[in-house]
């Protein structure tokens, strides 16, 4: 096995050590008129009331984490989110001009033959439609 799970094993049977010595530690400071009961509830109140007291420090905790991820999200993501903007105003603004210069030399050229047609319609006096009947 490797390091990491040896110092995992050692690390939870010193707590489990610890532990079971706090419990025999409260269980015989009891007084000697308290029954076996009466000395386990005491020792299950102490045990409620710190793990209570771990449970509003980590609330705290992660209270003061999500208010500094906060913080950081608006010093950091909100100028970003404004310089894309800025960038997708720049790129639609190229893609536009881009969508317009591309189009003008077919659109002069689609107008001249228009222009050509209709010159060499009204010169010839012919029609080019056929008609059918």
């Amino acid at each position: 096995m490797s390091k990491t799970k040896w110092y995992a094993i050692g690390g939870g049977l010193g707590t489990l050590l610890i532990l079971v010595l706090i419990i025999w530690g409260l269980y015989t400071l009891g007084g000697a008129g308290e029954s076996a009961l009466e000395r386990l509830r005491d020792i299950a109140v102490i045990f409620v009331v710190l793990l209570f007291l771990l449970t509003v420090v980590l609330l705290a905790a992660i209270a003061a984490a999500l208010a500094f991820l906060t913080v950081q999200i608006k010093d950091r993501v909100i100028p970003l989110l404004e310089e894309l903007t800025g960038t997708m105003k720049r790129v639609r603004g190229t893609a536009e001009f881009m969508t317009e210069e591309a189009v003008k030399p077919i659109l002069s050229v689609a107008s001249s033959y228009a222009k050509m047609r209709a010159m060499t319609r009204t010169v010839t006096g012919k029609d080019q439609k056929k008609q059918r009947r």
